[in-house]
């Protein structure tokens, strides 16, 4: 794909292609050229004064080249060099110029030799690559914002759409730049800060250096229930990926009663039974598997939730976790009347935690349970398991 700098050429960038500009003879005096008909003295001459530096000397003689025999190498096949020489040219000497009006025109004149350049190349079956060609677009009018001020909103958009032709090959100098940009678009309330964290956060793989991304990601920081605003959002808009349910769903866990305080319309319990099998699909952690336990045997499956606690043990290597599994499952046997299993599962969990209180406490249930009640046995059974 061969993406055009300009749809249209202006006026002034062709006069000074053609060498008749009024403007160009008050910036370069071409009067010492040396222009002869020949391609290889005229190649030769224009890059001699282009490798030096002496960009007013080389103009005539790249211009020539252009004009003449563009696709010219003086070894090998032949290539787009002459192009990108010529735009360098016009470039380089726009940057002496102090005339707004002047130095525009040369800096065009740059953009429509690029845009000729891709052309010459497409017609000559020579390989474009489109990612550098959006960097090379995007670093023009990053250097020239004064010119071109209508085109700094396009930036972020170029960078991050070649970033993502070619990820691995993306160098820091973009990815921080497109970080950059979007802290400007959240100061400017263009990007919400979740947004722009999530873009940060996938930024952050690639980098070499990631020191200037991280401090970009820890300058969006959100209040929880501005977090679960965002994601609910989304989540209301159709996304279902696991980068929204799993954050939505803990959060919703975790803030409680603040979400319906913040957000009375909302039915915090029906959203999260509803999200906990959409979480449970996505990434089945032991935490979501103990939920969905606990949903289980209260809606009567207890033979369904015993499983999910029993899945949930068998994933988790935190011996915390493992002890208040246990005692989950235990505290269902109790009341299904399991109590020898209780006890059992209780013991298991105190494996793990041999201070676990709730499973001692099952466990003292489970004793004075078997004595008669508020005898002096039940209790003394109680008092020692305890």
């Amino acid at each position: 794909m061969i993406r055009l700098f300009l749809p249209s050429l202006l006026l002034g960038a062709l006069a000074l292609l053609v060498g008749s500009a009024p403007a160009q003879a008050q910036v370069c005096d071409e009067s010492l050229a040396y222009i002869t008909e020949t391609t290889r003295t005229n190649y030769s001459l224009g890059y001699e004064n282009y490798r030096n530096e002496d960009y007013c000397a080389a103009l005539p003689y790249l211009r020539w080249i252009i004009e003449n025999e563009p696709m010219f190498a003086s070894q090998g096949d032949p290539d787009e060099r002459n192009y990108r020489r010529l735009a360098e040219t016009y470039e380089a000497i726009a940057t002496s110029i102090e005339d707004a009006a002047t130095k525009r025109t040369y800096l065009d004149s740059a953009l429509v030799v690029r845009e000729q350049m891709y052309e010459a190349m497409a017609a000559n079956n020579l390989e474009i690559d489109p990612r550098i060609q959006l960097l090379h677009e995007a670093r023009f009018y990053a250097q020239h914002a004064e010119a071109y001020p209508a085109e700094q909103e396009r930036l972020y958009d170029l960078y991050v759409e070649a970033h993502e032709m070619a990820p691995d090959s993306t160098d820091d100098y973009y990815l921080n730049e497109i970080a950059r940009m979007a802290t400007e678009r959240v100061a400017s309330e263009e990007m919400d800060p979740m947004t722009a964290r999530d873009l940060v956060d996938a930024l952050l793989p690639y980098a070499d250096d990631p020191t200037y991304l991280q401090g970009v990601r820890d300058s969006f920081r959100l209040e929880p229930i501005e977090q679960w605003a965002f994601l609910y959002e989304k989540y209301q808009e159709g996304d279902q990926t696991e980068e929204i349910i799993g954050p939505l769903f803990g959060l919703t866990i975790q803030l409680d009663t603040l979400i319906t305080e913040a957000h009375p319309t909302v039915d915090r319990l029906a959203l999260r039974r509803e999200l906990l099998p959409l979480a449970a699909e996505l990434n089945p952690t032991p935490q979501i598997l103990s939920f969905l336990g606990a949903q289980a045997v209260n809606d009567g499956r207890v033979d369904e939730g015993m499983t999910y606690f029993e899945r949930a043990i068998e994933m988790t290597d935190s011996n915390s976790e493992k002890a208040d599994l246990y005692y989950r499952l235990a505290s269902t046997l109790y009341s299904e009347g399991q109590r020898s299993e209780a006890y059992q599962t209780a013991g298991q969990a105190l494996q793990f935690d041999s201070n676990h209180g709730p499973s001692l406490y099952i466990r003292a249930l489970v004793v004075s349970g078997t004595i008669r009640r508020g005898s002096v046995q039940a209790q003394a059974g109680a008092w020692c398991v305890a």
